[in-house]
């Protein structure tokens, strides 16, 4: 609902004159207008009312632009400098304190929009890379973020879908796929009563936090040369007092829908190596369904323009499948010396598994580093891999391991395995979940393994050719792993690995 007119606001700020002459940009969403000038943005809220929002009062969004600023300096605080007035005298608006205050901005440093992550990736620029420092990023304001021990029951959860399924209903794309609505509102409560009480424990150990709460690509950009999440939502608590795996599933199912599989395997993968939290992967297919239903939800609002219509269909698209596809739990390990390409290994296959997302990697490197408090790229003195620390490593690597399995998600270890103690270790772990279990054992020549490690760069392996060298004078190889040649190409390994599965 539109509660009052906001044109002589809008004509003001979108007048070059009002500005020096400067070229002015406007941005309207179905929340906000906003206007790049120059080198700021200035940003009010809409006059609205909508069941999950009320602007509808200027004390409403004067509150909302300072609680905006508050939680979104907790991830871009040099973007986000403050809230100006817009006053009004004789008719006449301007920033001088004059008159009465009309309306209330948001106030930052703009920044370029092609260097938002939808842009990127719209033109193939977002790599591996930029994804860890994302991930990296994520994780660090997660892990810091405020509990919410009194938040709604089991996160929120089951409200929010009673939400999206009623928003899904009354709006543009509800008459038309009405069964289809339904079908998901049916499943996505079955999914939630299944898993109430694992949401709820989540909920008293912590897992609830105040988060960004719209962490969709178009919310994230590079800013001063690094990632940097934006727009974290300020004018509901709810949406934004949730599970912190909710929070991420945004941006998962974000580059999902952009056909960028890879790239969510890389940010779940790097995320949950920092944050460890295994055991709650199991509320991903969910997580990642309502994320593509609030998609769904808000493009086919009213106020949304006609073009949005058909993306909102396929968002509402994207959601059926999470919740229709089924995951397959099962482990594998992949072996072989330093050099023979585990790591690139692991994530062809982890594609190939658990729908979308792909499967889940435990990388021993990147472990034993966690462990360290290092990050995966910091190198480790030679003392960090003593036989002691070794075994450290696998009991970590093979716990988080049997958590995942029990959540129902493959995974896949990487690691060199030399010694048979630690492969029969993986294969028990398997056995006890009562999943299948396949051991792959690369191998190359000497001199692609030592060429290979030669030519590493801002890797997790700290392996030398000296290291290289130990390993081949002092391990057996296995004789009941699949042994896949790996001195080709990565396609080459790849399609040897096609064949041991099947695919």
């Amino acid at each position: 609902m539109i509660c009052e007119s906001q044109k002589a606001v809008v004509d003001f700020l979108s007048t070059p004159e009002n500005f020096g002459g400067v070229p002015i940009q406007q941005i309207d969403t179905h929340l906000s207008h906003v206007f790049l000038v120059g080198r700021r943005v200035y940003k009010i809220k809409r006059a609205i009312r909508y069941d999950f929002v009320d602007f509808s009062t200027i004390e409403l969004r004067k509150k909302s632009c300072e609680n905006e600023v508050s939680v979104n300096r907790r991830t871009a605080p040099e973007m986000y400098l403050g809230v100006v007035p817009i006053y009004c005298s004789e008719d006449k608006m301007g920033w001088d304190a004059k008159g009465e205050i009309v309306e209330w901005a948001v106030e930052m440093v703009r920044f370029d929009a092609d260097q938002q992550f939808d842009a990127l990736l719209a033109r193939r620029a977002l790599d591996g890379s930029t994804i860890a420092r994302l991930a990296d990023k994520i994780a660090k304001f997660h892990l810091g973020a405020d509990m919410v021990s009194l938040s709604r029951a089991g996160g929120g959860v089951g409200a929010t879908i009673d939400q999206i399924a009623t928003s899904l209903r009354e709006n543009d794309i509800g008459p038309a796929r009405e069964r289809d609505v339904a079908r998901w509102t049916n499943i996505a409560f079955s999914e939630f009563e299944h898993s109430a009480k694992f949401l709820e424990a989540r909920r008293r150990h912590g897992w609830v936090r105040h988060c960004h709460g719209d962490l969709h690509l178009a919310n994230i950009c590079m800013f001063r040369g690094k990632p940097t999440p934006f727009d974290a939502i300020e004018f509901n608590d709810d949406l934004s007092n949730i599970d912190i795996l909710y929070d991420l599933s945004f941006a998962l199912m974000d580059l999902i829908y952009h056909d960028r599989s890879d790239l969510a395997n890389m940010l779940l993968n790097r995320y949950l190596g920092a944050t460890r939290d295994y055991s709650g992967v199991r509320l991903l297919r969910l997580f990642q369904s309502m994320r593509a239903g609030v998609r769904a939800m808000v493009l086919s609002l009213p106020s949304q323009p006609d073009e949005s219509k058909w993306l909102a269909d396929r968002y509402f698209d994207l959601a059926l499948e999470y919740l229709i596809g089924e995951n397959v739990p099962r482990l594998i390990a992949i072996g072989g010396f330093s050099g023979t390409g585990k790591s690139t290994l692991a994530r062809g296959v982890a594609l190939h598994f658990n729908g979308r997302c792909g499967a889940v990697i435990l990388r021993s490197d990147v472990v034993r580093k966690r462990l360290s408090g290092r990050a995966p790229e910091d190198r480790l003195r030679d003392e960090n891999y003593s036989d002691d620390d070794a075994r450290v490593v696998y009991r970590q690597l093979l716990k988080d391991a049997g958590r995942l399995l029990r959540a129902g998600q493959p995974v896949i270890v990487d690691a060199t395995f030399l010694n048979p103690e630690f492969r029969r270790a993986a294969a028990d772990v398997a056995e006890k979940a009562h999943v299948p279990f396949d051991g792959l054992w690369l191998s190359a020549s000497h001199d692609v393994l030592i060429d290979r490690i030669s030519g590493r760069l801002n890797d997790a392996s700290d392996a030398t050719v000296r290291v290289l060298k130990r390993q081949l004078e002092n391990t057996v190889e296995p004789e009941n792993w699949h042994a896949i040649d790996a001195g080709g190409s990565c396609r080459d390994t790849l399609d040897e690995t096609q064949r041991v599965f099947e695919w």
